[in-house]
């Protein structure tokens, strides 16, 4: 049975071909290290095809802060919106079930953004290009188009994105049965940042030849829609004007949680802060201060209905360098809430539902929070 597949030879005549397991799961994972196009580019992102860098195969990913790898995850790439793509590679003949791949790539992807250092995995990035006489920026300037790129910059979007969650996992399969299909649906439409996919990579064989069929399972219209995905293909990266954010924000969120929204706009402006949006697919508001030359963000509205203090986008006002500082700030911000934040809050963007502060009350309390750290900056000199 060729299954409709053949190739035409410069000569007319016809190969059939016919599908085929891969010889090895070894052989499988080298071709996808080797060709990263074969992630389905075009279809994961038809407006603006993905590009990816491969980091490392086998990455280990720890259990616990500075551990040792506990897993090992087939590959890690990232793609030129600074994305980490985690991507595990099973072939049909796999007898595990479904529900314990589905495990492992969670497993993998909750540890991977607490313990994943993006220095870290500069460094052995780094490491493996100049070990095979390639120079690690130049392949950076590659994926992203600009021989005038910041390799330095590229790499904070990738420290940005892990510590936002925002990231991509991949089930790549020669055949995706419809337990992980129907898996991966559910599990797409209802996580946002983080983006998942299942990648079918049928393998055909026939007089010597090779072809290689990769097509996307998983997305549905509702998850499109969800994650701002128009007729299957990501709408591009935007900027919109503080009044275009907040038109949208009550169109998605409804006008109980734009009142909060505003309100905690209102207090940031009154004591001097830049207002702002970000540049993304779902951008945010911001709140921007500045002291002593140095810039920072500690807060951001997300267009998913939560706001978070940004101790990521802290660290260059003092005294928010120092971590000490930052885990006052989730303690504060634990006390002030009742919510339970991870052991690596203080290194991230720790988030509170605005629907949790409908009553003034307690949203006073959350201002009383910021407002110890806006003292705590002034004071610093």
């Amino acid at each position: 049975m060729s299954e409709g597949m053949f190739i035409v030879r410069d000569d007319g005549t016809l190969v059939p071909m016919r599908a085929s397991p891969f010889e090895s799961e070894a052989v499988f994972q080298t071709l996808l290290a080797a060709h990263p196009s074969l992630l389905a580019a075009e279809a994961v992102d038809p407006g603006n095809p993905r590009r990816w860098l491969l980091v490392a195969r086998e990455q280990g990913v720890p259990g616990e802060e500075g551990g040792a790898g506990r897993w090992s995850l087939d590959h890690l790439f990232v793609d030129q919106d600074g994305v980490p793509t985690l991507v595990e590679v099973k072939r049909a003949s796999d007898t595990r079930g479904r529900r314990e791949v589905v495990a492992q790539m969670l497993d993998y992807a909750a540890n991977g953004v607490v313990y994943w250092p993006a220095e870290m995995l500069r460094s052995q990035f780094e490491r493996a290009y100049a070990a095979d006489g390639r120079d690690p920026d130049d392949a950076v300037r590659a994926l992203l188009a600009s021989p005038e790129a910041d390799p330095d910059a590229f790499w904070a979007g990738v420290d940005v994105n892990l510590r936002a969650g925002r990231i991509r996992m991949v089930f790549v399969a020669d055949v995706i049965h419809p337990e992980l299909k129907r898996i991966v649906e559910f599990l797409n439409a209802q996580m946002s940042p983080a983006e998942v996919i299942a990648l079918e990579l049928r393998h055909y064989v026939g007089e010597g030849l090779r072809t290689l069929v990769p097509s996307i399972l998983g997305r549905t219209a509702e998850a499109e829609r969800r994650k701002g995905i128009a007729g299957g293909a990501r709408s591009a990266s935007t900027q919109p004007t503080v009044a275009e954010w907040f038109a949208r924000f009550e169109a998605e969120r409804g006008s109980e949680e734009l009142a909060i929204a505003a309100a905690i706009r209102d207090w940031w402006k009154a004591r001097g802060a830049t207002i702002g949006t970000t540049r993304s697919q779902r951008p945010s508001l911001y709140a921007q201060i500045a002291h002593g030359g140095h810039e920072g963000y500690p807060v951001f509205i997300k267009a998913s209905g939560r706001v978070t203090t940004g101790l990521y986008a802290s660290t260059k006002l003092a005294p928010y360098g120092q971590e000490d500082a930052r885990r006052a700030v989730v303690a504060d911000l634990a006390a002030a809430t009742g919510l339970t934040f991870s052991d690596r809050a203080h290194d991230g963007e720790p988030s509170v539902p605005l629907a949790l502060l409908k009553e003034s009350t307690r949203r006073e309390t959350l201002f009383a929070v910021w407002d110890t750290l806006l003292t705590r900056v002034r004071a610093a000199g």
